[in-house]
C-alpha cells in the first residue's frame, strides 16, 4: 500500500486558515467541544502504542459533516483560546490508506511530519476537534481531504479526490494557556492602558505623550510559574507597536499561532529579551523600547520604525520549552 504524503505544508496552512462548520455538543469534565461525534467517528477505533497508535476501520467510511470525538486524556481539557499541541496520522476513508504522519517515516522514505500545534477554537476542522482535548488523549476527526488540504487536494496514487473522506487521529501531548494568566496589575503613569479582547488579544491605549525616555517596563499580569531565564525557550504571543504612530508592525496574533523564541540577544532584540527575563510564566508584560536598545541598525530596522521611534511591546509568556534538538 502506498502512504506517499500529499503536502504536510499544505496540511499545517490549512490547520491555521480554514473554517470549520460548529455545533454545540454534550460536556466532557465540564468542557463543551466545538464538534460532536457521530457516526463516522464512532466506526473509528483508536488502540494507544508506543510511537504511532493503531487505527482501524471499515472502508470505506463517508462522513456526514465534520465529527470529532475525544477519548480518554488527563488534566487540563482545552478551552477555546488554548493552545494544543498534538501528533498525527491521516488516513483515506476511502481506500484505508495512510496519508500522512508526524510518528514516523513512510515506507517510501518520506521523513516524519512535524506535529501540529493549534489554538483550539480557531478557524479550521482541527483546531476546532482540539477543544476540551487533555494530555494523553486520542482525538478522532472526520472531514474531507479538502478541509485538510485544500480544494484541489488530490492524488492518483492513492485514490484520492477533494470530496473524499480523510479520518484524522490526533494524540495530545500538551495542552497550554493561549494567554496570559494571572493576577492584573496596575497601570503606571506615562504607559499605556491595556483592555484585553474575549480571545487574549491585547487593545492599547496610549497616554497622548512621549515614550519614556529610558527602557521602561510594566507587568500587566502577574503570572505564578517559574522566573524567565536569559537562554530560555518560550511559547510567546506579543504585539510590537510604533509608539510615535501607534501602528501594529508586528503581531504573532495576526498569524493564529504563538511564537517559538530563544531569549538572547543573538535572536531578539536588547529590549525585549530585558522586558521578559525574571518575568514568571504566565504573565503579561508592556515595555516600551528606545531605539538605541530596539533596531537600532537601519540595515535590520522594518521599514515601518522611523528614525528615532520608540516600539512597544504586549508580551504574554505563555510557558517554557524544551530547547531545540540539534
Amino acid at each position: 500500500m502506498r502512504t506517499r504524503p500529499l503536502s504536510i505544508a499544505a496540511l499545517l496552512v490549512a490547520a491555521a486558515g480554514l473554517t470549520a462548520c460548529q455545533a454545540p455538543a454534550g460536556s466532557i469534565d465540564g468542557c463543551g467541544p466545538l464538534l460532536q461525534p457521530g457516526a463516522a467517528t464512532s466506526q473509528v477505533s483508536v488502540e494507544q502504542a508506543e510511537g504511532a497508535p493503531t487505527v482501524e476501520f471499515e472502508i470505506p467510511l463517508v462522513s456526514d459533516g465534520d465529527q470529532a470525538q475525544v477519548l480518554g486524556g488527563e488534566g487540563k481539557r482545552a478551552s477555546e483560546g488554548d493552545i494544543v499541541d498534538a501528533d498525527y496520522v491521516v488516513y483515506s476513508g476511502k481506500t484505508g490508506a495512510l496519508i500522512s504522519s508526524s510518528y514516523e517515516a513512510s515506507a517510501e522514505g518520506q521523513p516524519a511530519a512535524t506535529p501540529l500545534r493549534l489554538t483550539a477554537g480557531g478557524e479550521s476542522v482541527l483546531a476546532d476537534a482540539v477543544a476540551c482535548g487533555a494530555p494523553g488523549a486520542s482525538i478522532v476527526v472526520t472531514t474531507t481531504i479538502s478541509s485538510l488540504f485544500g480544494p484541489t487536494a488530490e492524488s492518483p496514487e492513492l485514490d484520492i479526490t477533494p470530496a473524499d473522506t480523510a479520518v484524522v487521529v490526533l494524540g495530545v501531548s500538551d495542552v497550554r494557556a493561549g494567554r496570559a494568566e494571572g493576577s492584573a496589575r496596575p497601570g503606571q503613569q506615562g504607559m499605556p492602558a491595556i483592555a484585553i479582547a474575549p480571545d487574549g488579544r491585547p487593545g492599547v491605549t496610549f497616554p497622548g505623550s512621549p515614550a519614556p525616555a529610558d527602557l521602561t517596563v510594566m507587568q500587566s499580569i502577574r503570572g505564578t510559574g517559574e522566573e524567565v531565564a536569559e537562554g530560555d525557550r518560550l511559547l510567546l504571543h506579543y504585539t510590537g507597536i510604533v509608539w510615535e504612530t501607534e501602528e501594529v508592525f508586528d503581531s504573532s496574533w495576526e498569524t493564529g499561532a504563538p511564537a517559538v523564541f530563544t531569549i538572547d540577544d543573538a535572536s531578539l532584540i536588547p529590549g525585549f529579551v530585558d522586558a521578559v527575563v525574571g518575568q514568571p510564566i504566565g504573565s503579561q508584560v508592556v515595555v516600551s523600547i528606545p531605539q538605541e536598545l530596539g533596531y537600532d541598525d537601519p540595515a535590520t530596522r522594518p521599514a515601518s520604525i522611523g528614525e528615532g521611534e520608540h516600539l512597544l511591546f504586549v508580551i504574554d509568556i505563555l510557558d517554557r520549552l524544551e530547547p531545540a534538538a540539534e
